[in-house]
């Protein structure tokens, strides 16, 4: 047999010494590598495997194929049949390439690796089937030679022998449609049931073709296994199967009954335990066809080698599936949501509601909500830039000559006042006397909220999310600014929500001017629990109790600017205790705006005057809010 030639001793790329089998597979490849990588075009990276790996193995996550000559050697391909054997076994990698690369082909690939470990009969056909597409690839892309080599490689090592008949009917069958179609002047001798189930299949106008031609993706092709080829092999296995316990019948009842006699008589010895883990022969262990025809699958998968154990298969589709989740958006998001503290659902739907504001346009001015206020931040900052200089040119009288060639021909005309002279003027662009501006958002938990289809719930936190997300920018763009500015300009806001208890008095986020992701995710996740009434006087109250001296000596002093909006669906518990603690508010100098949801909100009005307004289509809320905001954010 001609052989892949020995090196005794080689050494590998890294200078590592090689020897005995693993030196014969290295120098296999590295001899005919420019040939193997021209075939495969680029599409993988081709590697001798290393020491230990006996057979061939993929690499999914960087797409290389790691090849053993030896495993088809030792099988008696000789060189050039390895060759070509080699190339099958790429062919096998390509096509789960391309399956993963498929969408949904993660979850067929992984369908189909459950039947592979659950059923050798399955295994044995898609096997079959699968190795005349690969061939016909392979015939396709090289040459006439490579048919030549392919089929001896069937006449005189895998099937030297026709006659099937002695296998089981479904074996007889998966063998028989992968020799007679890669060696079509030869027919198998097979049962006739079989040959009938051959004739069948054959008899699907284009199907053997189609399902196996070198353009048709895997997905497809085990999708017209499932339906023409494998009811066709589980109709002969079930017949196999009959005969099987049949024949173990018989057999039973031509014992002697001495034979039973002695039978009897181990069993008595042995203990229940050890019968079942030695089945006498013969004994089939129920119907599992894996165990009734283990020693035929086991002579059958000689002539259809997986070169590449399914094992080894779903290892390295483990490890593609790993490194794809550890970079998947879905991965990445989990990894922060844990940084943050935070679950990854609600980081999702906080992210979800950011990207929907984005998108909403006021009416009047076509443009979108958020950038007008940013625009609006943007112009606060702007008249707050420190004094600069101003040239006024040209002018009669100023600080510097500029032009002396003018003013000697001006003078030269009569014209005694020439405009010659620059002077500068101090321009001054500060805004009013506010350093510091205060926002609290007080936001409705109560049951009622999600009356009418939740849609009040939902604007209003979209309305507290565009809010958290405006503040934290203009916040930050003060920070950025501070140096360039002649009055610097700090923003702090906080958030209250009300639901008929204790908490009402503690804010969800406390006034600050860092408003962190997480404690904005924090806020959001509240708002969808809704379980109480309308005391939205606790959270009024809490705001008055923490004012101390110097805050309401900054207000008065026009140093801070505080800001309170409510929001609300309904009558407040205690109108009374409401209008009561404004009172001390708006005493202070605090801005408070109640703002009623919906008509059932439409008490606010009355309760919160006479800054108050009621919002009766939920959509607008966003634009309202932000319309707000604008009003009593222009002149700070």
């Amino acid at each position: 047999m001609e052989g892949v030639p020995v090196i005794e001793t080689k050494k590998d790329e890294n200078g590592v010494l090689l020897q005995g089998d693993h030196a014969e597979a290295f120098a296999f490849v590295k001899e005919h590598l420019d040939f193997f990588e021209h075939y495969a075009k680029g599409g993988i990276k081709i590697e001798p495997a290393p020491a230990g790996l006996n057979t061939f193995a993929f690499d999914l996550n960087n797409n290389t194929i790691y090849i053993n000559a030896l495993f088809y050697e030792k099988l008696g391909l000789s060189e050039e049949k390895t060759i070509f054997a080699t190339l099958h076994e790429i062919e096998h990698f390509l096509e789960k390439i391309a399956l993963l690369n498929e969408e949904g082909g993660e979850k067929i690939l992984e369908r189909y690796i459950k039947k592979i470990k659950t059923s050798r009969a399955f295994s044995l056909m898609d096997n079959c089937v699968a190795d005349i597409r690969e061939n016909r690839t392979v015939v396709s892309k090289t040459n006439k030679g490579m048919k030549t080599l392919e089929e001896h490689t069937y006449k005189e090592v895998l099937f030297p022998e026709t006659d099937l008949t002695h296998l089981p009917r479904h074996i007889q069958f998966c063998q028989a449609l992968l020799r007679e179609a890669r060696v079509a002047d030869e027919q198998c001798s097979v049962s006739p049931d079989v040959r009938e189930k051959i004739d069948e299949l054959r008899g699907v106008k284009g199907l053997m073709d189609i399902m196996t031609h070198p353009e048709t993706p895997m997905s497809v092709r085990l999708k017209l296994q499932d339906k023409y080829v494998w009811p066709r092999v589980e109709a002969l296995l079930t017949r196999d199967k009959e005969d099987k316990k049949k024949e173990e019948s018989q057999n039973k009842n031509s014992e002697t009954d001495r034979g039973k006699e002695g039978t009897q008589e181990k069993n008595n010895n042995t203990t229940q335990g050890e019968q079942k883990e030695k089945p006498e022969k013969g004994e089939t262990n129920g119907d599992d066809p894996n165990t009734m025809f283990a020693d035929d699958y086991r002579e059958a998968e000689k002539k259809v080698p997986n070169a590449v154990p399914i094992e080894d298969i779903e290892k390295a589709f483990k490890e593609w599936k790993e490194e794809k989740n550890k970079n998947s958006p879905e991965s990445i998001d989990q990894d922060y949501a844990e940084k943050l503290g935070v679950e990854k659902k609600d980081l999702q739907e906080y992210r979800r509601i950011v990207e929907a504001l984005q998108t909403i346009v006021h009416p009047e001015t076509n443009v979108g909500i958020i950038e007008e206020l940013k625009n609006l931040f943007s112009r606060i900052i702007a008249k707050r830039l420190k004094e600069k200089l101003a040239p006024q040119y040209p002018v009669e009288e100023g600080d510097e000559l500029v032009d002396p060639a003018q003013l000697v021909s001006d003078v030269k005309s009569g014209n005694l006042r020439p405009k010659v002279w620059e002077d500068t003027e101090i321009k001054e662009k500060k805004g009013d006397r506010f350093g510091e501006v205060e926002i609290t958002l007080i936001c409705d938990r109560s049951s009622s909220m999600n009356e009418g289809g939740g849609q009040k719930a939902v604007e209003q936190r979209n309305v507290a999310v565009l809010m958290m997300e405006v503040l934290k920018d203009f916040a930050e763009l003060c920070d950025e600014e501070k140096r360039n500015v002649d009055t610097p300009l700090e923003v702090k806001s906080e958030v209250y929500s009300f639901a008929g208890s204790e908490e009402d008095r503690t804010p969800l986020k406390k006034m600050g001017k860092e408003l962190g992701e997480a404690e904005r995710i924090h806020v959001l996740k509240k708002l969808f629990d809704l379980p109480g009434s309308t005391t939205d006087f606790n959270c009024l109250e809490a705001i008055s109790e923490g004012l101390n001296n110097e805050t309401k000596e900054k207000i008065a002093t026009g140093e801070l600017k505080k800001i309170v909006f409510v929001l609300t669906d309904g009558g407040s518990d205690s109108a009374s205790r409401v209008q009561q603690v404004l009172k001390q508010l708006r005493g202070s100098g605090i801005v408070v705006v109640g703002i009623g949801l919906t008509e059932a909100g439409r008490s606010a009005v009355t309760t919160y005057a006479p800054d108050a307004q009621v919002v009766y289509t939920m959509s607008d809320l966003p634009i309202v809010l932000g319309e707000l905001l604008k009003e009593h954010l222009k002149n700070i």
